[in-house]
């Protein structure tokens, strides 16, 4: 039969006789190993220094980034929305005045329909109907207008642009500027007065506009020494029935409007109207009168005749006189007879 064992009482005398002997050694000192091996602090791994370096580029980077990114760009400069710009647009507002200093920008005003691209530093001003562009360069293009709409107004130094919808280029600088038509039509009105310039697609305007040439007024009445007197009383012309009287005008208008017909080429009635000055016109004006109309018959009408008879007239009647010389001239290149019927003209 098998004998059971009594592990308890074996248990308690292992106890004992570990308590006065100890443990053994070789249980001991693999125990030791064991705890030494569980208490020793792990190796640490070594990062490689790329590794370091990228995750310091990367960390400048987005600092740089933070740093240096632009304010954010305005909504709006003044009445002008921004539609867009560059990320250097730089502004800045100077009592009335908006400036673009730097970077470009496109500019809407909803209210005059005028739309703003500047092309570099652009210095303008809202005013009423449009703008003023102070100084700078800038490309405009406005709306088109409805028939019996007011125009849109762009002001400059000289004048204003008056505009129904168009695309143009304005450069100003110190007291003068540049417009140049790319679509559409536009007048140019002078500040100081004068005829607007009207310009087609492709014309440009520099201001400030020439001065108009004046109006020269007539010349001053010639004062001649008294007629002699004559062998017989004047004949004078009766005038037909009801034809109506030339109306009477000054030296000055009546000048004026000889000048008027003989630009318009229209020399049979600047002769006609010579001819009534020689009576209707003072005394001092005649020889001056009778001088032109005979130039009209001999160089621009070309009527031998009536210039001959005209010439022996004004010899007759102004002797010494102060076109003797031009009148000597006439009567060669007519080859007027020396014997020339004097008849009133």
């Amino acid at each position: 039969m098998m004998s059971h064992r009594d592990f308890r009482a074996e248990l308690k005398q292992e106890e004992a006789l570990r308590a006065t002997q100890g443990m053994p050694v070789p249980a001991r000192h693999a125990v030791r190993l064991r705890l030494q091996g569980t208490l020793q602090p792990r190796s640490r791994r070594t990062v490689p220094r790329w590794i370091w370096a990228g995750a310091f580029t990367m960390a400048m980077v987005v600092v740089l980034l933070v740093l240096g990114r632009a304010p954010p760009t305005p909504e709006a400069l003044g009445r002008f929305q921004i539609v867009s710009a560059s990320r250097e647009l730089t502004t800045r507002q100077h009592a009335e005045d908006l400036e673009i200093e730097k970077g470009q920008a496109t500019l809407v005003d909803a209210e005059s329909g005028v739309t703003v691209q500047n092309l570099g530093p652009l210095v303008f001003r809202q005013e009423s109907g449009g703008l003023r562009i102070v100084r700078g360069g800038a490309e405009l293009s406005v709306t088109t207008r409805l028939e019996g709409s007011a125009p849109a107004v762009v002001r400059v130094s000289d004048g204003e642009i008056q505009v129904l919808g168009t695309r143009f280029t304005v450069q100003q600088g110190e007291g003068r500027g540049t417009v140049t038509l790319h679509e559409g039509a536009i007048r140019f009105v002078p500040a100081r007065g004068g005829s607007e310039v009207r310009l087609q697609p492709g014309q440009s305007l520099d201001w400030p506009l020439p001065e108009e040439p004046a109006v020269p007024g007539p010349p001053p009445p010639i004062s001649t020494p008294p007629a002699p007197p004559s062998n017989g009383p004047r004949s004078s012309k009766a005038r037909p029935p009801g034809e109506p009287k030339t109306p009477q005008l000054s030296a000055e208008e009546f000048l004026r409007e000889v000048d008027v017909l003989r630009s318009r080429k229209e020399f049979e009635g600047a002769a006609r109207l010579l001819g009534e000055g020689l009576r209707t016109q003072p005394p001092a004006m005649r020889e001056l009168l009778s001088f032109e109309l005979g130039s009209l018959l001999t160089y621009q009408l070309r009527d031998p005749r009536r210039a001959c008879t005209h010439w022996a007239w004004h010899g007759r009647q102004f002797v010494r006189g102060r076109y003797d010389a031009e009148v000597s001239r006439a009567q060669a290149v007519l080859d007027c007879p020396r014997d020339g019927q004097e008849r009133e003209p």
